[in-house]
């Protein structure tokens, strides 16, 4: 027999057998197969809403972006515009989705599994689809019809039509509990006897209870029908037990009850776990252990007995529960008699329910118990540590077009490359590998900044990156050229802002994508009661790629301001109720706007009196008349990028009663990156020098607060300089920060050894390093001699 054949029948009978267990990774499990069974890029399975698609599974190998049960739509898609249960295969160009990140040949499967389900599987492939190839592909349909009734008729132990009813009547059941739980608060207000207060209490617990008693019903239907989502979610431990023993403080006091809590300190801060469903397990067990004990102890403990996996303790010294009732306690309303007969009433769902999660979860939980003595909850759940790159990347701004990259490529190992290093790096890439794929998606999308190999196969790269010039969408796009060849000259002269030679550097080119999304991250006020003139102001901030904030009344500018970073303000003069002077000079008497620069824009004729009393509070003058949006558009870019620029060591000699900061650092763009956040966060006296024996001459001449050392230079190296600086009385006790790019495991250690005070990674951590710079700063305002 053929191994290949015997194999391929093993990883099918694998896919069957999932199907049959009503395995929730089926979907995942199904997409991956065909991927690796018929050579397909990525897979998609979509199921077909009523205008939308609820993701079911994908590929490893698809769009990062896509989670589980998210929404999708299309308006071109045939499946929501034509229903069919017909199996068959389309290639739309004008589809609105993707299955990867990187656009090449899609097309979609159309599936009617039943009369009432219908799927999509969303196919990408390298080539074009071939007619052979779509018709295998409905044979490979056919196929997967039958594995997914095989899955969707194993994986809910409530019939279809009880579970739909109990889905479509819980919100209506919920709405007259919620009025009666309202009324009963109304009614809680107003003077009554002692008597009708007591019925009133029972009036609520009941209804609570039948609330409750309703929200685990649904839930149930979620589990058991797989409409239950998974959705992975931080966690700090200390803080999510602590808020729920909370909880129970009224009801511990009411029954005497002492709960103790014990969670392990050598527990991470954080971990990732499903927090909601694990929130209702812990309570529900708790629950448990409160109606079991009418008096005693309750003891919490949190530990960690394996790396990935969080295990929770709950045991009572309550009346416990019988060994016959035990076997059952999973049931629905097993324990009902247990409860009434010793603490009153329960919903009976809710261990069930648990049960059902801890399943949902991979958990285990085990159940221990003595009549008399007790009974004791073992719980141990899947959790997944934060990693410090997850810290890094949690504290990124969310994908707007300020992380989005487009990457022209049309070598696909390269292309995979750049798509894994910029999803690292909290980027959202979007990967095309034509000209004509690069000119359309301008036409429709926004880009921080665009990626390109001049090497392409329908196209020279440099006559692309004049067209790309002429998009509207992308006249100011800063576009980075990856190439082998040596074409930096014409490339620059055609409007490139940089130019890699590959190998890449991708140290360096998440450093420049890093300089211009702080470019991007600036807040532009805009202060014009003529709206015309205020939305070609809007125009030329939002060309650039920067944030307006608009304003036509001048009374309302103060107030939306207050607690927010501007960058710049361009505000007109003539102005109803408050003016343009009065509000520069009320702007400026601000602490946290008083090196705000203000550009003043008016149509005002003879204003040089009016000026006069706001000498020395703008920088620049621009009269409507005279100034086109291209104008606007320069003054703006020239403006914002003030922040780039460092002070030179005379200017720094003057200054008094300042925190001096020196930065040595060789690459261009690092040195925007740390002047840029350091001026951003108002340290203003910032000298660069870009080599340790410039350091060292530099901190010979003058003395600087703090030291921020690259310890990968040419001519002499960080470490080499941070031992010298060392060496110098005066710095025997200067903060020195070291800056090394892609730390790897002992290098914190060898800066520390050279003489280093602190160390961060590159690339920078915005929050971490301004944090770190106010802590070594925050008693340095006194200059030393």
């Amino acid at each position: 027999m053929l191994s290949s054949k015997i194999d391929f029948i093993s990883k099918y009978n694998n896919i069957v057998q999932y199907a049959l267990s009503a395995a929730k990774e089926f979907p995942d499990n199904l997409c991956d197969y065909l991927v690796n069974e018929y050579e397909f890029e990525a897979v998609v399975l979509l199921k077909v809403k009523d205008k939308t698609f609820e993701l079911l599974g994908k590929s490893s190998s698809a769009k990062k972006s896509l989670t589980f049960s998210s929404e999708i739509g299309c308006k071109n898609c045939e499946a929501l515009a034509n229903p069919s249960g017909d199996t068959k295969f389309i290639v739309n160009s004008q589809c609105e989705f993707n299955a990867t990140d990187i656009v090449i040949n899609e097309g979609c499967l159309h599936i009617g599994v039943s009369e009432n389900e219908r799927v999509v599987l969303k196919i990408a492939k390298k080539s074009e689809f071939t007619n052979v190839d779509k018709d295998n592909i409905i044979i490979i349909g056919n196929t997967i019809r039958n594995l997914l009734r095989l899955w969707m008729g194993k994986k809910g132990g409530l019939s279809y039509s009880i579970s739909e009813i109990i889905t479509t009547i819980g919100p209506e059941l919920r709405t007259p509990i919620n009025s009666i739980l309202g009324f009963a608060s109304l009614l809680n207000e107003e003077s009554l006897t002692q008597t009708q207060l007591e019925y009133l209490s029972t009036l609520k617990e009941n209804a609570y209870d039948l609330l409750s008693l309703l929200n685990d019903l649904v839930d149930l239907v979620k589990i058991e029908t797989f409409k239950s989502t998974t959705e992975i979610s931080e966690i700090k431990i200390t803080q999510f037990f602590n808020d729920i023993l909370k909880m129970f403080e009224d009801k511990i006091y009411r029954n005497r009850i002492e709960i103790i809590s014990n969670i392990d300190k050598g527990l991470p801060e954080s971990v990732k776990c499903n927090s909601q469903k694990l929130h209702y397990i812990i309570t529900n067990l708790l629950t448990n252990s409160v109606r079991l004990t009418e008096r005693g102890k309750i003891s919490v403990a949190v530990f960690s007995p394996e790396k990935d996996r969080l295990t929770i303790r709950i045991s009572d010294t309550g009346v416990g529960i019988p060994s016959e009732k035990l076997k059952e306690i999973f049931n629905p309303f097993s324990l009902v008699d247990q409860y009434i007969t010793t603490v009153g009433n329960t919903t009976g769902l809710g261990l069930t329910l648990v049960k059902r999660y801890v399943d949902f979860l991979n958990g285990e939980l085990n159940i221990s118990s003595t009549v008399g003595k007790g009974t004791t909850f073992n719980l141990t759940i899947p959790v997944e540590e934060i990693s410090i790159i997850e810290k890094q990347i949690s504290s990124l701004p969310k994908a707007d077009f300020t992380n989005k990259v487009l990457v022209v490529e049309d070598d696909y190992a390269t292309s995979k490359l750049l798509s894994n290093y910029l999803h690292k790096w909290g980027y959202e890439p979007t990967i095309v590998n034509s000209a004509e794929q690069t000119l359309k998606i301008l036409q429709k999308e926004r880009f921080l900044a665009i990626l390109m190999d001049i090497v392409l196969p329908d196209a020279n790269g440099l006559d692309l990156l004049q067209k790309i010039r002429e998009i509207k969408n992308a006249k100011t796009t800063p576009v980075i050229v990856c190439s082998v060849e040596a074409e930096q000259q014409k490339a620059f002269l055609m409007g490139a802002v940089e130019y890699f030679v590959k190998p890449i550097n991708y140290k360096y080119l998440i450093e420049v994508l890093t300089n211009y999304r702080l470019r991007k991250d600036s807040n532009i006020l805009l202060v014009d009661d003529d709206i015309p003139s205020l939305n070609l102001l809007r125009e030329a901030v939002e060309r650039n790629g920067f944030k307006a904030i608009a304003h036509s009344d001048s009374t309302q500018v103060l107030d939306s301001i207050q607690n927010m970073h501007i960058d710049l303000a361009i505000i007109d003069l003539d102005m109803p109720e408050i003016d343009g002077i009065e509000l520069i000079e009320r702007i400026k008497s601000y602490e946290q706007f008083k090196n705000l620069p203000i550009i003043i824009y008016t149509g005002k004729e003879n204003f040089e009196d009016d000026i006069k009393r706001i000498d020395g509070l703008f920088e620049n003058l621009l009269q409507k008349r005279s100034t086109s949006l291209e104008d606007l558009q320069e003054t703006i870019n020239q403006m914002i990028n003030r922040y780039e620029e460092p002070s030179t060591q005379e200017e720094v000699k003057e200054k008094k009663d300042t925190v001096k900061i020196l930065l040595v650092e060789d690459y261009k763009h690092s040195q925007i990156i740390v002047t840029r956040l350091l001026k951003k966060n108002d340290f203003d006296t910032i000298v660069v020098v870009e080599n340790g024996q410039e350091a060292l001459d530099a901190v010979k001449q003058q003395y600087y607060d703090l030291i921020l050392m690259d310890m990968q230079m040419p001519v002499m190296n960080g470490f080499e300089a941070t031992k010298k600086i060392r060496e110098l009385k005066q710095y025997k006790d200067t903060p020195i920060v070291a800056l090394t790019a892609f730390a790897m495991k002992g290098d914190r250690e060898k800066c520390l050894d050279a003489g280093a005070t602190d160390y961060i990674p590159k690339p920078i951590d915005s929050q971490e390093f301004i944090q770190k710079v106010k802590y070594y700063t925050e008693n340095k305002l006194v200059v030393k001699s």
